[in-house]
């Protein structure tokens, strides 16, 4: 029996492990290559399988019971419950609890770990107002909790920590608001592997140095690296990158909208995604145009390769309609200076099938637009 238990323990340390939510698997680990097992170690077992069966207010009455027949909590009894509760958000009782444990796991002496505390300010930032967030976070003060470098930064200077509560936010509202089946294993995804955000905030931050965007990059870098913030303008990004991968198109430009009214800001290399990807379909092609003209407004220039693939959409529908609009489109930029350049857009277009070369180039380099684009190429 005794054996049984064991592997159960390191079963569920694997689970939790694999969870991603929480750092403290070593701790669990200890626990079960003990020669005898304790009774912490059996009932924190027990906890952490309610814990990764989703079962919150079992987990609860487990560890009330642990409790109750005078069993110690180790750390990872408390972190594992402080997890589970923070988040679940079918009962307001569940944060209540979560903040009640943080606090008597400090008084007894134990160092939150990372996983559970930014778990538990997540929960607080999105479902309490922002001055109980703070008596929270001078509450933890209080009892001597020195966080660690990312919950520093928040304290660094002024604004810092609502910054990332409002990150939070958003990052939550965002994923309350998407029903599709497939995102959502997606965002499941992300929040059990945290290096790929901070991966893809990488690839845009270099994206955008290379297209000597710098002050953009540089928002980018200051948030993630300077503040430990993961830019939302990063999450935005991926999730309508993401919703293309899928072939919904209708919903990456939806994304697009999303990301207005939720008050992010987007930039170069979110453009540069949006757009690519609205050309790949026929049927979105005028709201590559309109994204390309509201990029321009917004007082970003698109690359070349941005430029070149709304006109390859156009000059792919081989119709009258389609050719003018395209024309209409060059006038329009050159007014703005953002007129094509040729020699840049021939380095785009030179693995292309002649034949839409040539009409692509009877669209840019028109009677009507030749004299404003060659006064640019030259730039």
């Amino acid at each position: 029996m005794n054996h049984f238990i064991n592997m159960q323990l390191i079963c569920s340390s694997r689970s939790i492990a694999n969870s991603g939510l929480v750092d403290f698997p070593t701790e669990l680990k200890a626990l079960s290559e003990a020669a005898v097992l304790s009774d912490v170690a059996v009932h924190t077992l027990v906890i952490g399988e309610y814990f990764t069966k989703q079962k919150t207010k079992a987990a609860l009455k487990a560890f009330q019971h642990m409790i109750s027949t005078g069993v110690t909590p180790a750390s990872c009894s408390y972190s594992l419950l402080i997890t589970a509760l923070a988040v679940d958000r079918s009962d307001d009782n569940f944060l209540v609890n979560a903040k009640k444990y943080f606090m008597e796991m400090l008084v007894k002496g134990f160092k939150p770990n990372t996983g559970s505390y930014m778990l538990l300010l997540d929960a607080i930032s999105c479902r309490e107002s922002e001055g109980k967030a703070r008596e929270f976070l001078e509450e933890i003060k209080a009892k001597g909790f020195v966080p660690v470098l990312n919950l520093c930064q928040f304290e660094v200077g002024p604004g810092y920590f609502i910054e990332a509560m409002a990150a939070m936010k958003i990052y939550d509202d965002l994923e309350d608001s998407i029903t599709d089946d497939d995102m959502q294993k997606v965002f499941l995804e992300w929040r059990t592997n945290h290096d790929f955000l901070d991966n893809e905030s990488m690839k845009m931050y270099t994206a955008l140095l290379e297209d000597d965007n710098v002050e953009q990059a540089q928002e980018v870098f200051r948030l993630n690296t300077e503040r430990g913030i993961l830019p939302m303008v990063v999450v935005y990004t991926c999730v309508i990158e993401t919703y293309f991968s899928f072939g919904k198109t209708k919903d990456a430009l939806e994304a697009y909208q999303g990301i207005l009214v939720a008050g992010v800001a987007p930039n170069c290399y979110t453009y540069t995604i949006l757009i690519k990807g609205l050309t790949d379909d026929p049927y979105f092609i005028g709201d590559a145009k309109k994204c390309l003209l509201d990029m321009m407004v917004r007082g970003m220039r698109p690359n070349a390769a941005t430029n070149t693939a709304v006109f390859v959409g156009f000059a792919k529908k081989e119709d009258k309609a389609a050719k003018e609009e395209g024309k209409e489109l060059v006038k329009v930029m050159i007014r703005k200076g953002n007129g094509p350049k040729a020699r840049e857009m021939m380095q785009v277009l030179k693995d292309s099938p002649t034949p839409l070369i040539r009409r692509v180039l009877d669209i840019v380099f028109s009677k009507a637009n030749v004299r404003g684009v060659g006064q640019r190429q030259g730039k």
